[in-house]
């Protein structure tokens, strides 16, 4: 078990050697953020790039539908009069 331990000691000892504490000064933090920035820009881009495809076919689609398609299928109401012109025609005629 103590050998254990002298070999991970030593692993920690050559991993804090590769990988120095970063010195802390006023522009780490938005430095930090530029470098977490530029990377999700590279691989959001292609995602952006599909989302706002479909979302302009999707708006195309929709004005095709509207501009198209709805007046060519709407029909023209069975009757031509509502019950209450019916009524006031009937009452309307001498008898």
């Amino acid at each position: 078990m103590e050998r254990m331990n002298d070999k991970l000691d030593a692993l920690w000892a050559e991993y804090r050697d590769a990988c120095p504490d970063p010195d802390p000064s006023a522009n780490f933090m938005p430095q930090l953020w530029e470098k977490i920035e530029g990377r999700r820009a590279a691989t959001m881009s292609l995602f952006r790039r599909w989302t706002e495809a479909c979302i302009m076919a999707t708006f195309a689609l929709s004005l095709l539908i509207v501009a198209f398609l709805i007046p060519r299928y709407q029909r023209e109401p069975v009757y031509g009069a509502t019950y209450v012109d019916v009524l006031v025609a009937e009452h309307a005629l001498p008898c």
